[in-house]
């Protein structure tokens, strides 16, 4: 699995397509769609979804990785800047946190994305 981390509308998706060679139509916005396409887009508008439904956004991710681990992730740095009001907020912010910590830990390669460029910030090397 590989995550790819940066701010809103910052070209994360842009450039994992331009070094994976997929296309939009290999891009997955929901967890029916990640089953069977290779990236799935906007995790962080998934975490909130599922957080509305009252279902667990973890244990949800951590079944869907274990049938598509090769999964390439994206998802948009909500955790900086002012922190909100509004309790569900709060909560939906800290639950993406949690949630790409935990992706970053088992990811192979974790990138950030920033002005369309991409800083490898984790790279598992292959013994």
């Amino acid at each position: 699995m590989r995550l790819i981390i940066g701010g809103a509308h910052q070209g994360k998706l842009r450039w994992i397509l331009q070094q994976t060679g997929y296309t939009e139509s290999d891009v997955a916005v929901s967890l029916d769609e990640a089953r069977h396409l290779p990236i799935l887009n906007s995790l962080h508008q998934l975490v909130r979804d599922l957080l509305e439904k009252g279902i667990s956004p973890q244990a949800e991710i951590e079944a869907l990785l274990r049938d598509h681990s090769e999964l390439i992730v994206l998802c948009d740095e909500i955790g900086c800047g002012v922190v909100p009001m509004d309790a569900f907020e709060r909560s939906w912010r800290e639950e993406t946190g949690r949630i790409c910590c935990w992706l970053a830990e088992r990811a192979v390669r974790v990138d950030r994305v920033f002005c369309g460029t991409a800083t490898c910030i984790k790279r598992e090397v292959e013994t």
